[in-house]
Parts: C-alpha cells; sequence; structure tokens
C-alpha cells in the first residue's frame, strides 16, 4: 500500500480503510509523548468510537478528572459511524504529523500486538502507599474497605471535612460504592452534609450518573433543589436522561 500524500488517504477500500486506521493507531502510540493532550483527547475518542461505538459507559466521578475527559471526548461523538471515526483518526493524526506514514514505513515490523489501546499518561495510582499505621478512614472509604471503616469510625468523621474538600458521604458517593454510602447515612451522617463547593452527596450522584446511589439518597430525604456555590441545583448537573426524569418527577 503506497501513500505518497494527503489525497492517498483514500477510503474506498474498506481493507485499505481498516489498515490505515490500525497503523495510524500503532503510531500514535509510539509517538504520543510528542503530542498535546487536546490533541490526545481527541483521538482517544474517535479510537473508541471507532473500535467500539457510542460511549456505553457512566461519567466518571468529579475526581477522576482524567476519566471524565476522555468519557467527554468519547460522549460527544454521539452515534458517529465506526467508519466516519476510522477516517477522522487518520486524518487527524495526517494533520498532526503530516510525516507519519513514512515513519511508519521505515519501522515496519511485522508484530501480533492487533489493536493498539492508547491513553493519557498519569502517574500510577501506587505511586505512593501509605502504611496501614498512617491510614486514616478517609483512606479505608476510598479504599472501599467497609470492614476498617466500621472498626475505626467515629461519629466526629462524619462531619469532617478533608483538604479536598469532601467529606466521607462524598467520596463514597463520587466513586458510587453504594454499600459505603447506605453504612454512612445508618451511622448518622446527614443527607444535606456540604462540601467546599456547597455540593451535596446527591450532587455527586446525579452528576456522575450513579443511579443507586440517587436514589438512596433520594430515601433518605436529599433535597433535589439544593443549591451549590455556583447556584446550580441537583437538577441542574442531571446530564443522564433517567435520572434527570428520576427528579423531575419528584
Amino acid at each position: 500500500m503506497a501513500i505518497q500524500n494527503d489525497s492517498d488517504l483514500d477510503f474506498d477500500d474498506t481493507d485499505e480503510h481498516d489498515e490505515l486506521f490500525t497503523l495510524a493507531a500503532k503510531h500514535v502510540e509510539q509517538t504520543h509523548d510528542t503530542l498535546m493532550p487536546n490533541d490526545l483527547l481527541e483521538l482517544y475518542g474517535l479510537y473508541k468510537q471507532a473500535t467500539t461505538g457510542q460511549c456505553n459507559i457512566p461519567k466518571p466521578g468529579l475526581f477522576n478528572i482524567q476519566g471524565r475527559a476522555k468519557w467527554s471526548a468519547w460522549n460527544d461523538l454521539g452515534q458517529m459511524s465506526s467508519t466516519i471515526a476510522k477516517r477522522l483518526y487518520v486524518e487527524k493524526v495526517q494533520k498532526l504529523q503530516p510525516a507519519w506514514w513514512e515513519l511508519v514505513k521505515r519501522d515496519d515490523k511485522k508484530s501480533n500486538t492487533g489493536w493498539v489501546v492508547h491513553s493519557i499518561e498519569m502517574p500510577p495510582d501506587n505511586e505512593y502507599q501509605k502504611h496501614e499505621n498512617e491510614k486514616t478512614v478517609f483512606d479505608y472509604v476510598r479504599e472501599h474497605n467497609l470492614k476498617q471503616v466500621e472498626h475505626i469510625l467515629k461519629p466526629s468523621d462524619l462531619e469532617v471535612i478533608d483538604e479536598n474538600g469532601l467529606a466521607l458521604i462524598h467520596w463514597a458517593t463520587d466513586s458510587n460504592d453504594v454499600q459505603m454510602l447506605e453504612y454512612l447515612l445508618k451511622a448518622g451522617c446527614q443527607v444535606e452534609l456540604r462540601d467546599a463547593e456547597q455540593q451535596t452527596a446527591l450532587h455527586y450522584a446525579v452528576s456522575c450518573g450513579h443511579l443507586e446511589c440517587v436514589n438512596l439518597l433520594l430515601k433518605y430525604g436529599a433535597n433535589i433543589m439544593a443549591q451549590d456555590s455556583a447556584g446550580q441545583t441537583c437538577l441542574d448537573v442531571a446530564d443522564d436522561p433517567c435520572i434527570h426524569a428520576l427528579l423531575k418527577a419528584k
């Protein structure tokens, strides 16, 4: 398959179409550290659309900044077809790195790696691990370690706002840990407790699309019209159609 210029990036042939996309994705994996984050996000969204189809996963939690950015890049493509996504992916690579095909030919080595899944590089979650004797109840909530939370939780812990501006109820909701959330509520945590931005746990559950958490918080009397520091109610931040309809019906 010979490619000399932009006009040679022809998608009339399905097999060539797929091959170009596969090679472009492999090239991005090998050169991702030379690309800008916004370009990587766009390529990520197109890649997922091309290989998986329409976004089919819930929106990550508020403090999963990387995950939310990647989710948006994919979700924003809506029902775009795989064929169009592959075409746009190759065109984006061609725009960013016009000599990419020459580099691919130069480094052409047969391999059996299959599809390439690239992502924006982030520090590993385990870059720093606390010793057990250093951990607090907040650490155990983030780790979904209900047994330890039950063991060390004090009533005063339920109202504490940590250095990130969140209370235990916000962390449990953000991570969609329904069992932990229910335990905290049964232990006496205020359902309307606010974080540093004046958001309630229901704000978190709604904006993240965590339906089980939404239902549980509503069961405990969460106020859907509670406003955060920006004046947004839980209804205002409801992107999920099912959750939006549920709140509207209340």
